[in-house]
């Protein structure tokens, strides 16, 4: 009898602490709901026809990495509509990577802890690095900041800068 209950006890015991565990991670990863603006596209754009392509790139790879986030990091992306849509309207009459804390003030008011500004440097056109910068929105200091670099300005080398981005991004404990 003593040899059965011992482990039916630690078994339960198991199960307890992976329960925990579990707990533990998903309250953890709505702790940091973050605020992640558009890719932005700096250096090198001199290459006629780019424009429009760069648009279509923004459009496409801002969604994909938030996407990415939300499903494989502990980052809760903020995406209501409401809030989408007061980031959009704010990015209309500024830059929001380049305006000194507004991008903090702005994901405050929609309810984020942190803001996620990724930008492209465009060294030619077909040398890049994405940048990623996560600066707590409420004290401004910068909790992490990334570089990939990537070759060729196709669909997939975007793709793949964000996986890696991601695969880094996946444990990453703010403190």
């Amino acid at each position: 009898m003593y040899s059965v209950k011992l482990p039916i006890a630690i078994f339960a015991a198991a199960l307890m602490s992976i329960a925990m565990v579990a707990q533990a991670e998903s309250a953890d990863k709505h702790a940091h709901s973050t605020l992640v603006l558009d890719i932005k596209i700096t250096g090198d754009s001199s290459v006629a026809g780019d424009a429009e392509d760069n648009l279509l790139k923004i459009a496409k790879f801002s969604e994909h990495l938030r996407q990415e986030l939300q499903d494989k990091t502990r980052f809760v992306v903020i995406d209501d509509a409401d809030d989408m849509a007061k980031v959009a309207a704010a990015a209309e009459n500024e830059d929001l990577h380049r305006c000194n804390g507004c991008e903090r003030a702005l994901a405050r008011e929609v309810g984020a802890g942190y803001v996620m500004l990724p930008s492209v440097f465009r060294m030619s056109h077909l040398i890049s690095t994405l940048h990623i910068e996560v600066t707590d929105a409420e004290s401004g200091t910068l909790l992490k900041r990334k570089a990939y670099d990537f070759r060729g300005n196709t669909d997939n080398a975007w793709e793949r800068a964000i996986r890696y981005a991601i695969r880094d991004l996946e444990q990453w404990q703010p403190r």
